[in-house]
């Protein structure tokens, strides 16, 4: 054993983790912004694992766990299939190496399924569900298998860059991540990442999710336009968080490139392609700067077209609903690359107006509504037709929006494609009293090629607080 070199973050002792689990409680019915690896208490994890646990074996190396780690509940072995059991507490990781992330422990005894192997042989990957594509990597000298001759090589994600978190000052609330840990553009594993917030790393936190399951914290709006991300609480520990604010979910990005299914055409043998590893952004650029048109789910095949001149980023065909081009592109980041030797290099298109990061909206204090919206979502409008939209907008918070000082503001474009043809700003012509409606209209132009179109638009105060958000696309053919 002395020549492990992928020491995984242990559980010294089952007491231990027995200590820092949380008591266990019904598993709720999964809802679809929840995609966390299934846990339970380690009591009852430790009652039903522990039965096949192997005897005689050597102590266990030595080891610091997590505290609070959550324990990975994965499928057991089925006879005469490719099997392991865990000869000691380990972990559960997205790779094959301590820099990903780490999943879940994986306590000694259990028994899992092995469907691949590292090329090395120095590590197993063996059947997660819960993980965004189903596997998860564990060291090789922690698993006793059995039938695994002819278990297939996977090929080896790429390691996730690291996004550094904004440090909280002494007083801030604050959280501080116990292992590696994504941070996601939303609470849930649906959501794409940013990166990595390294072990041991702590960050200013400014809310929480609605569930309570995940923290906001603040990033450098420099690198991350949004200015701030979300960590499960599962991998972090906390102090002063105790009146953070609730934050509101963002919405969840339409399916550009589906998981792999019978319905899906294979790239064509011998082209260059790419597989996602995770969930990742479409964009229309070369740059987290870009609009997202989509995302790509996790085993998500998507042929490569082009790459940037640093050749961190992939162009990619995407279907022409989402992109009149039909081109988009992905991080290198969170996909795996064949045939890519030939690839040419691709000018990117140019790149967006910068826009300062804003706050996440606290949830529930949207204090309007839309009534109705003119045209409606998906209208197809023919090529350079002018049309005008009118939303129809409702006072339902308890305050009058003052003429005075409330503004509709123009926040962004869908496929980086302008509709409008007038201001990006507009005064409230009059001061609405709650419960009263208002009509927002802007003229706007078809563009010149077909595809999907929309833009976004907010009304606010003179503080910059939101009060609405709204919306219009529509189909160009």
């Amino acid at each position: 054993m002395k020549n492990i070199k992928h020491l995984l973050i242990l559980v010294a002792c089952l007491s231990l983790l027995a200590a820092c689990a949380p008591a266990a409680t019904p598993t709720p019915a999964p809802t679809a912004d929840v995609g966390a690896i299934q846990t339970q208490a380690v009591q009852d994890a430790y009652a039903g694992m522990t039965a096949a646990a192997p005897t005689n074996t050597p102590p266990a190396p030595a080891g610091t766990p997590p505290p609070g780690a959550p324990v990975a509940v994965v499928p057991a072995a089925i006879p005469g299939q490719p099997a392991g059991v865990a000869l000691y507490n380990t972990a559960i990781m997205s790779g094959p190496g301590t820099s990903y992330v780490l999943y879940a422990a994986l306590l000694g005894g259990s028994s899992v399924q092995v469907v691949g192997k590292s090329s090395d042989n120095q590590w197993w990957v063996i059947s997660v569900p819960p993980a965004p594509n189903g596997q998860g990597w564990v060291s090789a000298p922690f698993l006793s298998t059995s039938d695994t001759g002819s278990v297939p090589v996977i090929a080896t994600p790429p390691v996730p860059p690291t996004t550094d978190l904004v440090p909280p000052g002494p007083n801030d609330p604050q959280a501080t991540t116990i292992a590696n840990t994504y941070v996601r553009t939303g609470p849930g594993q649906e959501y794409p990442a940013y990166g990595v917030a390294q072990s041991g790393k702590t960050g200013w936190v400014i809310g929480t999710s609605e569930d309570g399951a995940w923290w906001a914290v603040r990033l450098d709006p420099k690198v991350i336009g949004a200015g701030y991300g979300w960590v499960m609480k599962q991998y972090t520990t906390s102090s002063n968080t105790a009146n953070v604010p609730v934050i509101k979910n963002p919405q969840t990005a339409p399916v550009v490139v589906p998981p792999p299914s019978a319905s899906v055409t294979p790239p064509p043998a011998g082209s260059a392609y790419a597989v996602a590893a995770d969930y990742v952004n479409v964009r229309t650029g070369p740059g987290t700067n870009y609009p997202v048109l989509g995302v790509a789910a996790p085993g998500a095949t998507a042929v490569i077209t082009g790459k940037s001149s640093d050749g961190a980023w992939w162009q990619i065909q995407v279907p022409t609903q989402f992109s009149a081009n039909g081109f988009g592109w992905v991080s290198a980041s969170y996909t795996l690359a064949y045939n890519t030797g030939s690839v040419p290099v691709v000018s990117a298109p140019p790149a967006p107006p910068t826009v300062a990061a804003t706050p996440p909206p606290p949830a529930g204090t949207l204090y309007c509504s839309l009534v109705s919206q003119s045209p409606a979502d998906g209208t197809t409008i023919s090529i350079g037709s002018p049309f005008t939209t009118t939303w129809v907008l409702k006072n339902t918070g308890s305050v009058a929006w003052d003429s005075s000082s409330y503004d509709f503001v123009f926040t962004g474009a869908y496929n980086n494609t302008w509709l409008h043809t007038g201001p990006d700003i507009y005064d409230l012509g009059t001061t609405v009293s709650s419960g009263q409606t208002y009509n927002f209209s802007v003229p706007m132009l078809a563009p010149s090629s077909m595809g999907t179109y929309g833009e976004a638009w907010q009304l606010v105060d003179g503080s910059g607080k939101t009060a609405c958000q709204f919306y219009v696309y529509i189909n160009v053919p």
